[in-house]
This record gives C-alpha cells, sequence and structure tokens, in this order.
C-alpha cells in the first residue's frame, strides 16, 4: 500500500512536471486580479490614491470622490472571479481545461498509460494525484492572488466589512466555477482516447445540456404560432442548472452579485460530485488499448453519434437561418437534413480517421438523419397539437390575459424589475369573467384555423385588414396543480373590448388593470402634470394633497367607461416619482451621493418617473381637485409657445399627396430633407407655418386596445419650455 509520504512525493513530482503551467497560472492571476484592480482603481481617481483628498478640496469633490467609492464598493467582488474583467473568467476556464488535460493526457498515450499501470500503485491513488496536483496548480496562485486583490481594495479604502464578505463569496465562487470545468474536461478525457478528442468531447459535454433545453424553447418559437416565450419556463431553468457552461457563467454571475441561492448552490455541488464520480469510475476500467483511439468505450460510438447528431444538426440550422434572414420553416427542414449529413460524415471520420470508412457507421447515420427528420415532424405538423391546445375548463383556476397593445399605453412598477407578467388581467375575475376569457382563447383558436395568427400580424401593415381590426393577445392559463401554460392569440379588437368591459365590472379586476392601484402611494415622492404640450409640470403640493389627488384619480378610473380609453384621447396624465425597485446594485448612500452628484438639484435618490396615468374627460374628481391646487390642463397648444414643429412623412404620403394640402400652404422658407426612398422631414420655424400645422395634428394615443391604423405620418413640437414628450399626428 502507497503511504502518505508516497502521495505527498507523487503530488509534488507531478507539479514539478507541470512547472510551465504552474508558472503560467501563477502570472496570469497576478495579473489578472491584483495588478488589474490598482490599474482599474488608479484609472477611477486619476493616478491619486482613493483616500488622498486635496487640502482645500470643496464639498462637490469630497461628494464626488465619496460617490466613486461607493461605486468601487459596488462592483469589487466581481473583480475576483471573472464578473467584471472577461479575461479573468476565460483564464479560469482555460485554466481547468489545462489542469485537466495534463494532468490525465498520459492515459491518451499507450506507453505512458502501461509505464504509470505497472507501478505498484492502485489506479484510484494514481487518479487522486494527477487530481489533487492539478488542483494545487490553480488553487494556491488563485487564493494568494484573490488576498492580494482584497488587500489592494484594503490599502486604497474601499474595504468593508460587507465587502470583504461578498468578496469572500466571489471568490469561491470562482473557485467552483474552476471546478465545473475541471470536472467536465476529466470526465471527457476518461470517454476518449485522445487529447483532441478528448477537447472536442469536453466541449460537447458542457454545452450540450444548454443546447438541448434551449433547442427545444428555439424551435417552438419557430414551428408553433401560439408560442409565447414566458418570463422563465422548465427548459430555460434545465439548460441553465444542468449544463457545466450555464453553471460556470451562473456561479461567476450570482456569486459577484452576492445572490447565489442555496438550491443554485446545491445542484452546482450535486453536478460536480457526478462529473468527478463518473470520471473515477470510468478511470478504474479505462481499457489500456484505448489510448490513441478516437473513443475509449467504442460500443459507446454509435449512441454518442445519435445524441449529438440529432440537436447539433437542428442548432446548426437555425444558427445558419438566423444569420441568412431566412424567413418561414421549410429552409429550416431541408437545412437541418443537409447538417445531419454532413455531421454524421465528420463524426464518423473523426471515429475512423480514414475518409474511406465514412460509411462504416451507416447505421447509426441512418438513425441520426431519421431523428432530425422525426422531430422536425412533430413540430412542422403540430403532431401534440400545441397551438390547438387549450386546457380543459375543469382544470382552469384562472385565466388572465394582455393586449399587447397593453405595453404601449400602461406603465407598470413592476416593469422596471424586469417583471412582465404585471398587466395580465383577469386572475381575479368571477366565474362569469373567466368564461368570457375561455371562450375568447378559443377564438383564438379559431382564429388560427382561418389564417389570423400572430405572426401575420406582426408583419401586417397599420393599414391593412387585420393590422386595423385585430390585436395580438397573451394568455395564461393557471391549471390545478399550480402549472402555467402560456399561449399567444390574434384577436378582433371589438371581441377583446367586450371581454375586457365583461371583466372590468369587477373592483379587483380594475385594481389589477389599472397601474395606479400597483402604485403604493404613501411612498410618491412628487407629481407631475403633462397636458398637450407634452412637457411635465411640476405640481407643489404636500403629502396631504399629494394623497387626495391621487385618491380622487383611483375614484376616477374605479368608474370610467373602458370603451372612453379606447376611443378616445386623454387630456393629459399624471406623472408619479415612485422608490426605484430595480436599484439593487448601490446601496441607498451611493444612491443618494449619486442623485446629488448628476443633478445637483432636490430630485429624490433612487427614484424612476413613471407616467401613463391619462387623465380623460370624465375624470371629474380628478380635474376638480386639480383646479382646486391651481392646475388646469390645456387642451390647445397657442403657437406663440412653439419654437419649431418637424414634420415626417412617410415615402407612401409623399407619392400619393396625402398632405398636398397642407404642404402647398407652407412657405418656402421651411427646411426640406429628402430621403433615397422619397420620405420627407420638413422643419418648420415661422410662426405662421406654425399656425397651419397646430390645426392639422393632435397629441396622438394609441388607446387600450392600440390605434389600429398607427401613428403614421407625425410631427414632433419644440416649446420654449423644452421638446414635448408626445409625437402628434397629422391629421
Amino acid at each position: 500500500m502507497t503511504s502518505k509520504i508516497s502521495y505527498i512525493k507523487l503530488i509534488r513530482a507531478d507539479i514539478r512536471h507541470r512547472g510551465w503551467l504552474a508558472a503560467l497560472t501563477g502570472i496570469g492571476l497576478f495579473l489578472g486580479m491584483p495588478v488589474y484592480t490598482m490599474l482599474y482603481i488608479d484609472s477611477w481617481f486619476g493616478g491619486s490614491p482613493v483616500v488622498w483628498v486635496a487640502e482645500g478640496a470643496n464639498a462637490a469633490e469630497i461628494q464626488n470622490r465619496a460617490y466613486m467609492i461607493e461605486q468601487i464598493r459596488n462592483i469589487f467582488p466581481g473583480l475576483l472571479n471573472g464578473f467584471r474583467l472577461s479575461y479573468l473568467a476565460a483564464a479560469i476556464a482555460v485554466l481547468a481545461v489545462l489542469c485537466a488535460l495534463t494532468g490525465f493526457g498520459y492515459i491518451h498515450s499507450k506507453e505512458k498509460l502501461d509505464f504509470y499501470h505497472a507501478l505498484p500503485v492502485k489506479r484510484g491513488q494514481w487518479f487522486a494525484v494527477s487530481y489533487i496536483s492539478g488542483l494545487v496548480i490553480f488553487l494556491v496562485p488563485y487564493v494568494i492572488c484573490s488576498a492580494l486583490t482584497i488587500a489592494v481594495g484594503g490599502i486604497n479604502g474601499i474595504m468593508t466589512a460587507r465587502v470583504a464578505a461578498e468578496s469572500v463569496m466571489a471568490a469561491a465562487g470562482g473557485i467552483f466555477a474552476f471546478l465545473i470545468i475541471y470536472h467536465t474536461c476529466i470526465l471527457a478525457a476518461m470517454l476518449t482516447g485522445q487529447t483532441v478528442t478528448g477537447l472536442l468531447a469536453a466541449l460537447v459535454a458542457a454545452v450540450y445540456p444548454f443546447m438541448v433545453f434551449g433547442l427545444f424553447t428555439a424551435m417552438k418559437g419557430i414551428f408553433f404560432e401560439t408560442y409565447y416565450g414566458a418570463a422563465s419556463t422548465l427548459t430555460d431553468t434545465l439548460a441553465e442548472n444542468l449544463s457545466p457552461a450555464g453553471l460556470f457563467v451562473k456561479l461567476i454571475t450570482n456569486t459577484a452579485a452576492g445572490v447565489p441561492s442555496t438550491g443554485f448552490l446545491i445542484t452546482a455541488a450535486v453536478i460536480t460530485v457526478l462529473l468527478l464520480g463518473g470520471a473515477l469510475l470510468l478511470y478504474r476500467v479505462y481499457p489500456s488499448e484505448a489510448a490513441g483511439n478516437a473513443l475509449a468505450f467504442p460500443r459507446t460510438a454509435p449512441v454518442f453519434k445519435v445524441m449529438i447528431c440529432i440537436p447539433a444538426a437542428l442548432f446548426i440550422s437555425l444558427i445558419a437561418k438566423s444569420f441568412m434572414g431566412i424567413s418561414g420553416t421549410k429552409w429550416i427542414v431541408v437545412l437541418s437534413l443537409l447538417t445531419a449529413v454532413i455531421l454524421c460524415g465528420v463524426i464518423e471520420f473523426i471515429y475512423q480517421q480514414d475518409i474511406r470508412m465514412l460509411l462504416k457507421g451507416w447505421i447509426s447515420s441512418v438513425i441520426s438523419v431519421a431523428g432530425v427528420a422525426l422531430v422536425l415532424c412533430v413540430f412542422q405538423f403540430d403532431l401534440f397539437g400545441y397551438d390547438t391546445y387549450v386546457p380543459d375548463q375543469d382544470r382552469v383556476e384562472s385565466i388572465s390575459f394582455r393586449p399587447e397593445s397593453f405595453w404601449g399605453y400602461f406603465e407598470y412598477p413592476e416593469n422596471y424589475v424586469g417583471y412582465e407578467d404585471s398587466s395580465l388581467v383577469g386572475s381575479v375575475a368571477s366565474a362569469e369573467g373567466t368564461e368570457a376569457l375561455y371562450r375568447l382563447a378559443q377564438t383564438g383558436v379559431g382564429n388560427l384555423e382561418e389564417g389570423y395568427t400572430p405572426g401575420v400580424l406582426d408583419l401586417a401593415s397599420t393599414d391593412s385588414e387585420i393590422g386595423k381590426g385585430y390585436v395580438n393577445t397573451v394568455f395564461r392559463y393557471k391549471l390545478s396543480g399550480g402549472r402555467e401554460v402560456y399561449r399567444r392569440y390574434c384577436l378582433e379588437r371589438g371581441e377583446v373590448l367586450s371581454v375586457l368591459e365583461e371583466l372590468c365590472r369587477s373592483e379587483d379586476v380594475r385594481k389589477e388593470l389599472f397601474p395606479i392601484f400597483h402604485v403604493d402611494t404613501s411612498e410618491v415622492a412628487s407629481v407631475s402634470f403633462r397636458d398637450a404640450y407634452g412637457v411635465g409640470t411640476p405640481a407643489e403640493l404636500s403629502d396631504e394633497q399629494m394623497q387626495t389627488l391621487l385618491d380622487a384619480y383611483k375614484k376616477d378610473v374605479m368608474e370610467v367607461d373602458i370603451n372612453v380609453l379606447a376611443g378616445n384621447n386623454p387630456l393629459g396624465e399624471l406623472l408619479l416619482e415612485i422608490p426605484d425597485k430595480s436599484i439593487t446594485d448601490l446601496s441607498a448612500e451611493s444612491a443618494a451621493v449619486s442623485a446629488d452628484v448628476e443633478s445637483g438639484n432636490s430630485v429624490q435618490p433612487g427614484t424612476v418617473t413613471m407616467g401613463s396615468f391619462y387623465i380623460y374627460e370624465g375624470y371629474d374628481n380628478t380635474l376638480a381637485c386639480m383646479e382646486e391646487y391651481g392646475y388646469t390642463l390645456r387642451t390647445e397648444i397657442a403657437p406663440e409657445d412653439v419654437t419649431q414643429v418637424t414634420l415626417y412623412l412617410s415615402a407612401e404620403s409623399m407619392r400619393s399627396g396625402k398632405h398636398a394640402e397642407l404642404l402647398s400652404q407652407l412657405s418656402p422658407s421651411v427646411e426640406r430633407f429628402a430621403s433615397d426612398d422619397g420620405a420627407q422631414d420638413i422643419t418648420i420655424r415661422m410662426q405662421e407655418d406654425i399656425r397651419t400645422v397646430l390645426e392639422r395634428i393632435e397629441p396622438y394615443n394609441s388607446g387600450i386596445l392600440g390605434g389600429g391604423t398607427g401613428l403614421g405620418d407625425y410631427a414632433d413640437i419644440q416649446f420654449e419650455e423644452g421638446s414635448s414628450y408626445y409625437s402628434y399626428k397629422i391629421k
């Protein structure tokens, strides 16, 4: 039995044998961690130490330095694992590959393999020696460089207890990420008999789960008309958490941000252990005659060929389609089958290394091509009824929907933190409302058979029949058991409006629909008004007055007829300054300093201005409250307030003479810019011309279900008080 001393001697000997790699690791990490960190910090402060403040520096300079220090503190952990420096992340991955292939490369040489296995050392012990020495070659320099990097931060006044803890977590994430790639490459080496094929196998193993599960999502998006990419799906989760490459990226990202979940870390640990365990088991049975062959276990060749060829052919065809700009699905079928044939030939050549033997594995080649054809048939002909699927009504707990026109009409605070489903309406609907939504979904399925599909509407012009009368709508079914199903249908606007009216008989649905009920009004920092001028006017209101105004607005939206929102232009809108919930990487102190440095005014730090709180004629409570506080919405634009109007006329309008009468009334002094396609931009500054144009334009609002004909030709207006936020439709 080998003694403990023998283990240490073997590890030392292996490290000395790979001294070039140890030196490369040390130099690379030293340059990419402490040296880069010093240069990075220095670049922020122009060569002076962070803690140095010039004698007599004014308050603004001191405040600016404090802001920069706080900014560096928030990004500092990412300097330890490559999150802030792609070179370092790439270096960690490359070093993992080199440590694995140099440590276990001897098994790919028959002479070396026979020599090692002839020595009185068990295979498991040889495995441990190579594994530990490779780990030491990376781990020792990485830990030392991490400590030096943290020391650089401490010397420059960056380090606090919080930053130190997050830095240690980021460094641990870098080690964990190294292990993922290290173990993947060792497993790949055990499956192959050549270093080149080992590298290829490592690449395939690293991305295979991501490619397979990501391909499933991509194919649904291309072949299925009703597919809607929800925020997160099971296949997306599996692609990220089962792929070594995905785990590597996620470990770097999450540990640098200080937000790795326990479940994710457990998953990563399990995958890491399984990869290492699989490599050890294969090493114990690794045949000596495998050295020099493409694969260590020849019987696995057909299996690997089929497993690689089917998803790779489909994946490559999708990439090719994207680069070539091809629309439709028929070319995907042709490209996929052609790619499958080519891949079968390439893989067989790698196996046999003889071009005359390409047909030796013809059975697995036929299976691979047939597998690609089968997958394409499933998606092309929707054999499982994806597009026509509507859950059984007794399994549906709730249905909610969102016409895509909501995106251009409403603005929700949840949108600022990346939550896209905040505008889905109907989950709290009555039984009658849910029944109406279910019937509407069935209508959407029926529209598919008549050719009214979301894809057709996406490509249709605004003046076409489908463009004028239909709107794409997302549905979410919540099923018993917690499962959620998303679909996207093309629906007639009138039918959607009728269902929306039915739903809005419920106060709960109205609270779900209108953004004002998504806002904690007690957190509103300020209120502004925007009228026909499209320029925000700050309102000087006390906290009590703001609450009174917002309560009046809530009362109006609870009473408004939905048809008003669909067919009328608003008089104006409220703008609310609310807390920005998306700020996660800045502390409150940093956000406060940032606001003062950047704006130099009383704007609240860490806030965002949100609009789309429309005020319509008939909002009597809101309008009365505004009038009481001394504010009135302007509904017409005075020509003397306008300094410039720019008309944007399409090539089609210019060819058809749509606005010939208006253009004939303008003076020759207007500035015209003609595009090659015939479109014109016309800039107007003369007061008489401005007056003429103002009679022909109005603020454009698409309405809750979209404008049908769209904005079309439009105008932008410049006022003395600033540019208008709105675009104005030319009548």
